[in-house]
């Protein structure tokens, strides 16, 4: 029997060319999804080496084997979502809370004496080793978190802020959020973050701080109640053991006026 030399696709050639588009498409975003949130090097190898093996194995009409590399890769795909799926849990729950907040302070006159009451309160707490999370609403607002914590909206005050945290109070294991300059709420807990590059001696305080700063833009302030060396997270990111001095500095560039 002659191989028939004028092939033509079964349903034409406009689904055909439309299936391919449709494949190419499918494969640039899930490559463009790869390169963007997947951080392994050896998992960007792989697909790229299935992919390879996929259009040889097409190219050598060994559809047996394209079909086979193809299932190979919708697995490695399932297991790539899987292990990157508290990261994507993460990535969604942060474009959750990106609502912007109305409510900053006015005038520098009142972000300075923000500062200074929130120096002399980080002091205080810091130096006699009383655990505490000061979280600094910044762009996105944390109006979820603040509904299902204890509501205050009072004035910051150095006077506050003790009572809040002194350990026999009911409501020294939670967060503070301040939005502007007074005080939303207390006994706000965060999820904490579960990066495995955080260092050991942070304890839970410091990983939930971590978290809200993933989540949002805030700007989050930690006294350790082990040690009352003083921590900030934003960003992500965690910075340990610092200075009255450079937390003042920190405040001035994150605390926004408008």
């Amino acid at each position: 029997m002659l191989a028939n030399e004028n092939f033509v696709p079964p349903y034409g050639w406009f689904s055909f060319v439309w299936g391919i588009v449709v494949i190419i498409f499918a494969i640039v975003v899930l490559f463009l999804f790869i390169f963007k949130h997947v951080h392994s090097k050896i998992i960007i190898i792989t697909y790229t080496s299935l992919v390879l093996l996929i259009i040889v194995s097409l190219i050598a009409k060994s559809y047996i084997a394209a079909v086979a590399i193809t299932v190979l890769l919708v697995l490695l795909s399932f297991m790539t979502i899987l292990y990157y799926l508290p990261e994507y849990k993460k990535m969604f729950s942060k474009k959750a809370v990106e609502k912007h907040s109305k409510e900053f302070l006015n005038n520098q006159e009142v972000k300075t004496e923000l500062i200074e009451t929130l120096i002399k309160a980080v002091d205080h707490l810091s130096s006699r080793k009383i655990g505490a999370i000061i979280t600094i609403e910044r762009e996105h607002t944390l109006n979820t978190l603040v509904e299902g914590s204890v509501k205050l909206d009072a004035l910051v005050t150095f006077e506050l802020l003790e009572t809040i945290f002194h350990p026999n109070t009911a409501l020294h294991d939670g967060a503070v959020i301040i939005r502007g300059d007074r005080i939303k709420c207390a006994s706000a807990f965060y999820t904490p973050s579960t990066k495995k590059d955080i260092p050991q001696h942070y304890g839970s305080r410091h990983r939930a701080a971590i978290g809200i700063s993933e989540q949002s833009d805030a700007f989050t302030i930690v006294v350790s109640e082990e040690t009352g060396h003083i921590a900030t997270t934003v960003d992500g990111t965690i910075t340990g053991n610092i200075s009255l001095e450079s937390l003042k500095t920190s405040l001035n560039q994150q605390i926004i006026v408008r």
